[in-house]
């Protein structure tokens, strides 16, 4: 026979980020806990809104399972003395196990016969399993700050009003801090806030709907996306996509409403990212655009009913983006009194970073970044990527900033033109910021990305010379983003740079002695590999060209996507195990041998054919390598496996005579030197 099971912890309304990974702990943590007790269930799903945490198993077995354990006790010769009797150790053993001595048995090992106890656990009654289970699975849930209330000692996100616990139609008899669980649950707070009994799991969803609380994420998210959509068309628009305010504020009701409101026209003046910000960031609403992506003077908000106070809560609302819009337009008119240029002696009163100095001493090495790399890229752009550098910062100091944080570089984008900066200047200070997160757009200007580059580089090697590292998954200065968003820059602009030398040109503008290029040079390394993945490389063919060197991040990918054709064409499998077969060889008689063979010994006609087929190809290869154009390089290199097989069928390589092996040793080192320019193909996996 089997139950339902339904846990609910009502609280009070607990922050919407914290939700979705609490729920994510629940259904990892239940599972866990009814595994340890033997308890079998078909389905287990968590569910939550702001004053409820869910925890629902279909059909959970009445009792936990049996349990065979077995036991090993002293060996056979120490547990029976040369006339056959129990010794003290066996007998201790049978006695602290609860076994009789005819019920032991010997089992096997590789040591020798042992005594063998076998002791049978009996199930628990589910409802006493879950005595033990759901205490604990509250107490073990972690939140990003938790606290405690009253007198108690039981610490959450938010304090616990009441528990609701049933196993069929039973109540499971447990308490917490003086909380005992029943049968009782709330409906929402304001519409329905009488004490709701619930008879049994099947009644739930249903009881509660009623009650205007709907229990599953997945249904108020399903309303409120329909909603926004009905009543932003209704309005002549369509509501601003954003996937994470939708989320958020699934979390932040249990019965939504959509409610359409409006605000001044004059305020369309200020830059859309601006109304954006203080609808989206500070208020949880949702712009309205037209089919062309320009905003409307209206909004959605995402109430938490009741329906007959929309009137009430429109006005409200409206009110309050008001005063919203009047302070950015007050921002935006204080912010343009000043020029960017202006801004950046403020630059020198706002740190960077204790150990690293200033925004303006960031800023000075961004400058001079950001020439060296354009001057490698495009000189033509020299001026106007100076010119980006040095204001990219400046509207840090900003009213509109201050208030907006994620603004920066947008401000500077808009102040911008506005005080008649060149539009790629403007454009630069924008995008180099970019990307700004997962997924997020790269710079799409020349003048963008060498700012973008210049900064980020210098952001990396600064914070770790002064061992500010990431570690696990600490990353405050999120430098893994901004080393990952540099070498996407470089591979989706096909830009041949040296990560090692501008690693070096950054460390040498830090003024300051410091052993961590390696270290630095590592890190990048792991980004180009992550690149590569997305791109669709095997991990044995990132391992591959990676072990041949990765300095610069676009010849990887160009070797790794040669490698990855030519491995799918022909017999490229078999030049791979005579690869590995040349290297072993070389590796075993103390590594590469760089050097003119000595044509005069060759006296094999395998190795004459195989030195011959050499000298008249690597020309040919070493200028497709020099031109990036490995395909080319590796399929010539491909023609050398037929006098490689022969070579090695018919030549000794290890004879006595030390001239003529090593002048074999060398020419098979020639050989395999043209090959680790590319890769490394001893690390595929045949």
């Amino acid at each position: 026979m089997t139950e339902d099971l339904l846990l609910e912890i009502g609280t009070e309304e607990i922050p919407a980020g914290y939700i979705p990974p609490i729920l994510e702990q629940m259904e990892e943590k239940a599972i866990s806990f009814f595994e340890e007790e033997r308890v079998d269930y078909r389905e287990i799903a968590a569910y939550g809104t702001p004053r409820r945490l869910v925890l629902y198993a279909k059909e959970v077995s009445e009792e936990a399972r049996d349990l065979e354990v077995e036991i090993l006790g002293p060996s056979k010769k120490a547990a029976f003395d040369e006339e056959g009797r129990l010794t003290k150790a066996a007998i201790r053993f049978t006695q602290s196990q609860g076994v009789k001595v005819e019920d032991l048995k010997t089992k096997g090992t590789k040591r020798g016969e042992y005594l063998l106890a076998i002791k049978k656990l009996e199930g628990k009654a589910t409802p006493l399993a879950l005595q033990t289970i759901l205490p604990k699975l509250i107490t073990s849930l972690c939140f990003p700050k938790s606290m405690r209330w009253g007198e108690g000692e039981l610490s959450f996100a938010r304090p616990i009003r009441w528990l609701l616990a049933l196993f069929g139609e039973d109540v499971i008899n447990f308490g917490l801090d003086g909380i005992r669980a029943g049968r009782i649950t709330y409906g929402h707070r304001f519409l329905v806030p009488n004490p709701i009994e619930i008879k049994s799991p099947s009644e739930y969803l249903r009881k509660l709907e009623k009650a205007y609380v709907l229990v599953l994420p997945e249904r108020r998210k399903e309303i409120i996306q329909s909603e926004l959509l009905k009543i932003a068309y209704e309005g002549g628009g369509r509501p601003f996509r954003d996937e994470s305010l939708l989320d958020e504020v699934t979390y932040l009701v249990e019965y939504p409403v959509v409610i359409r409101g409006t605000f001044d026209e004059k305020f369309l003046k200020l830059p859309s990212e601006v109304l954006v910000a203080a609808m989206s960031e500070h208020q949880r609403y949702f712009p309205i655009e037209d089919s062309n992506g320009r905003l409307l003077n209206s909004f959605l908000v995402v109430s938490n009913g009741p329906e007959e106070a929309k009137e009430n809560i429109r006005v409200g609302n409206e009110r309050v983006l008001q005063a919203r819009l009047e302070d950015a337009a007050f921002f935006f008119d204080q912010d343009m009194k000043i020029s960017l240029e202006a801004r950046l002696e403020k630059g020198k009163g706002r740190i960077f970073q204790e150990k690293l100095g200033t925004m303006y001493q960031k800023t000075e090495r961004v400058v001079k970044l950001t020439q060296i790399l354009v001057r490698q890229i495009d000189p033509t752009l020299e001026e106007k990527a100076k010119r980006a550098a040095l204001l990219s910062k400046a509207d840090l100091s900003t009213e509109m900033v201050g208030e907006f944080p994620k603004l920066q570089g947008i401000m500077g984008y808009h102040y911008a033109l506005c005080q008649g900066e060149d539009e790629e200047v403007a454009k630069a200070i924008r995008e180099h910021y970019m990307p700004r997160f997962a997924d997020d757009r790269l710079p799409e200007t020349r003048v963008g990305i060498v700012v973008s580059m210049a900064d980020k580089m210098d952001s990396v090697v600064s914070l770790f010379t002064v061992g500010l590292i990431p570690t696990g998954s600490e990353d405050p200065y999120a430098l893994r983003r901004q080393a990952q968003g540099m070498i996407n820059i470089i591979l989706e602009n096909n830009l041949s740079l040296s990560i090692r030398s501008l690693i070096k040109e950054a460390m040498g503008l830090l003024d300051r002695e410091n052993g961590r290029i390696d270290e630095i040079e590592a890190f990048f390394s792991q980004r180009i590999a992550a690149a590569l993945a997305n791109k669709g490389i095997a991990d044995d063919e990132i391992e591959a060209v990676m072990k041949s060197g990765f300095d610069n991040p676009l010849s990887t990918l160009y070797r790794a996507q040669a490698l990855r054709e030519i491995r799918r064409e022909g017999d490229f499998e078999h030049w791979a195990v005579a690869f590995k077969r040349m290297m072993n060889i070389i590796k075993k008689e103390g590594g590469m041998r760089l050097a003119e063979c000595n044509r005069g010994i060759f006296k094999e006609p395998a190795e004459l054919t195989l030195y011959q087929t050499y000298r008249d190809t690597r020309e040919e290869i070493e200028r497709y390598i020099e031109n990036m154009d490995y395909k080319k390089a590796l399929a010539i290199l491909a023609t050398l496996r037929e006098p490689v097989d022969r070579f090695f069928d018919d030549v000794l390589v290890m004879v006595e005579d030390e001239r003529i092996r090593e002048n074999r040793l060398t020419l098979l080192s020639n050989i395999a030197s043209l090959f680790l320019r590319i890769a490394d193909i001893s690390y595929l996996r045949i």
